[in-house]
């Protein structure tokens, strides 16, 4: 078993719904120390211009499942809240989950890599998971999340009302 930390994100719909459902789906699949932050509202990043606001928030829980097998489980996820397979990158989405980390494992194969690359400069993933893990450290990065948060790219976020 390993502490695996996923970023979870929707725009469209009733986005802070659409968050708090996966939420609630994850702690039935994954009960085992399961936590979840709050949810923020989060200016879009790197997309169309007129873009709705995301809904961003992170849980945490304890797996002993193959890694393919848990990024399977939240594609799966994805697509039961209509999320096309083949989504274009930074569209806007009903559901997106990101696995961020899985303990201290490392990993980059063609379908996975482990930490998340962009994770550990996304204010979006960064504030949420300070609010669960403050104590986290991403593996091979040897730098406090209150340092990680300070460094990355400004970003207009708020509690989700």
């Amino acid at each position: 078993m390993r502490e695996v930390v996923v970023a979870i994100g929707s725009n469209l719909g009733a986005p802070d719904q659409n968050v708090l459902r996966a939420m609630a789906r994850l702690g039935q699949q994954f009960p085992e120390g399961f936590r979840s932050s709050q949810i923020y509202r989060t200016e879009p990043v790197d997309m169309a211009v007129g873009a709705t606001d995301f809904a961003n928030a992170v849980v945490a829980f304890q797996s002993g499942l193959p890694l393919e097998t848990l990024l399977s489980n939240l594609q799966a996820l994805e697509a039961a809240f209509g999320r096309p397979k083949d989504h274009g990158k930074n569209t806007a989405r009903t559901l997106d989950l990101d696995l961020i980390a899985a303990g201290d494992e490392t990993l980059s194969t063609p379908i996975l890599t482990l930490p998340h690359p962009r994770a550990p400069h996304r204010r979006f993933v960064l504030q949420p998971l300070q609010d669960i893990a403050p104590e986290f450290r991403f593996p091979g990065i040897d730098l406090p999340l209150n340092v990680l948060i300070r460094q990355a790219p400004s970003l207009e976020m708020s509690p989700w009302d």
